[in-house]
């Protein structure tokens, strides 16, 4: 019986003594395949030290490939409106996309961005003090992007010099401001219980005016202007009935190192000249680790857009240091943050390709997509899909682009220049302008 005694406390002394034992780590992988001409994914499951696992998705593209296009779209092509990744690149065909912008999550304006927006050189949305993805112009048909700080400026100038600072665009006034709408924000304004509103024609001519609040009709072709407090006092004193205003306004990037095309707000910046560097922008969610979006631009002159999975057993997210760091060892010159979360998403040839954080895929304000125009047969795919899924071609235009593509892609190129505006969205005509040239490229 002693024996056993002792047997039986020298168990429960090992047993005391024993280390825990350590979680199983999640496996360590890192595998690459090309999307398409131009495209790579990468993904990659790591350890910093004694942290993680984290779970990293990388899109790198090659700006100077001639199939490649980038293109900032709208959920629904639209603005206050959601939709998910999947959708916009299944819709237009996209090679890859990621999720772009902060955005309302819901109420009246769900979808609309809260920071700047631009398409086609045109501001949608409004916003100041914070970074941004701009794509440029394009020269010699390579694309191009860089990060930048994104500032708003507009006034509205009566004949007689008087002006007022506006505030913002296509969103409610509130206390002293001015903001301005256009027309694709709706059929009118919000309604409002106080406030002055105007409505201009095209030529900045007050054609309307709304004394007692909001929802005045504006103009297809032109613009309505709503101010609160002093703005209202400023409004009622100077856009009488047929008095005509100046309205100028735009989003301004810095370094203003090309012609800004499409402004995708977002921030804060975390890599600048190839060193960590996140700013102080105002956002809370530095510091702790959550899913990540973001887009960079790499010493040797490619673009990553680049996703990280959080809030999961097999990836816990990352602190925007934590990805700056991972940015600037894949070769990242500059980088921006996107909007992360449970909006972070990256679609691959039609796939979800990381691991969204929500129960299900979360419909956004916007996304970046990613083509690659590789052939006559791709352009021809575009085309279709412009036709059929976007609602950017008017479908009477079909038969005459067909047969203008049947012709080759300099045909195709002037036969959208000719219907630009008129039944083909600014959207579809740059995307197949740029394709048609990617296809005569690669012919050559």
């Amino acid at each position: 019986m002693r024996i056993l005694a002792l047997l039986a406390a020298a168990t429960v002394i090992l047993a005391q003594s024993a280390p825990p034992l350590e979680k199983p780590r999640a496996e360590a992988f890192d595998r690459t395949e090309q999307v398409a001409p131009g495209i790579s994914f990468r993904e990659r499951r790591f350890w910093r030290g004694n942290e993680g696992p984290f779970t990293m998705q990388i899109l790198e593209i090659q700006p100077k490939h001639p199939a490649v296009n980038l293109l900032a779209v709208r959920g629904n092509d639209r603005l206050n409106s959601r939709e998910t990744v999947s959708s916009m690149a299944r819709r237009y065909g996209a090679a890859a996309a990621v999720n772009g912008g902060y955005f309302v999550v819901s109420g009246p304006y769900a979808g609309a961005s809260t920071g700047p927006w631009q398409f086609n050189r045109r501001p949608v949305y409004a916003g100041s003090g914070r970074s941004g993805v701009v794509f440029c112009e394009e020269q010699d048909s390579v694309e191009q992007m860089e990060v930048a700080r994104i500032d708003w400026q507009g006034e509205v100038r009566t004949a007689s010099g008087q002006f007022y600072p506006l505030a913002g665009l296509n969103r409610e006034a509130a206390g002293d401001e001015l903001v301005v709408f256009q027309p694709e924000f709706g059929e009118t304004t919000p309604a409002a219980e106080e406030g002055v509103e105007v409505a201009l024609d095209s030529g900045g001519k007050v054609i309307a005016i709304e004394e007692e609040g909001g929802g005045i009709p504006i103009p297809e072709a032109g613009l309505a202007l709503s101010g609160k407090g002093a703005a209202a006092e400023w409004l009622a004193r100077n856009a009488t009935e047929g008095a005509e205003l100046e309205v100028a306004y735009a989003l301004q990037p810095s370094p203003a190192s090309c012609v800004a095309e499409d402004i995708v707000g977002a921030g804060p910046r975390i890599v600048t000249e190839g060193r960590v560097s996140v700013a102080d922008e105002g956002f809370g969610h530095a510091a702790v680790r959550h899913p990540r979006t973001a887009a960079a631009v790499t010493r040797r002159g490619t673009i990553l857009l680049v996703t990280v999975d959080g809030r999961q057993a097999n990836s816990i997210g990352m602190r925007l240091d934590e990805l700056a760091e991972e940015l600037v060892a894949l070769g990242a010159r500059e980088a921006v943050n996107l909007d992360g979360g449970g909006s972070t998403t990256m679609v691959v040839q039609g796939r979800i390709r990381n691991s969204p954080s929500d129960p299900r895929e979360r419909p956004v304000s916007d996304g970046i997509l990613v083509f690659s125009i590789a052939s006559a047969e791709d352009l021809q795919g575009l085309l279709e899909r412009l036709v059929n899924n976007t609602g950017h071609i008017q479908p009477q235009h079909w038969p005459a682009l067909r047969e203008a593509l049947s012709e080759g892609p300099a045909a195709l190129r002037q036969a959208v220049d000719a219907l630009e505006g008129r039944g083909v969205s600014p959207a579809a005509a740059r995307l197949l302008r740029e394709g048609a040239h990617a296809v005569e490229a690669q012919a050559r």
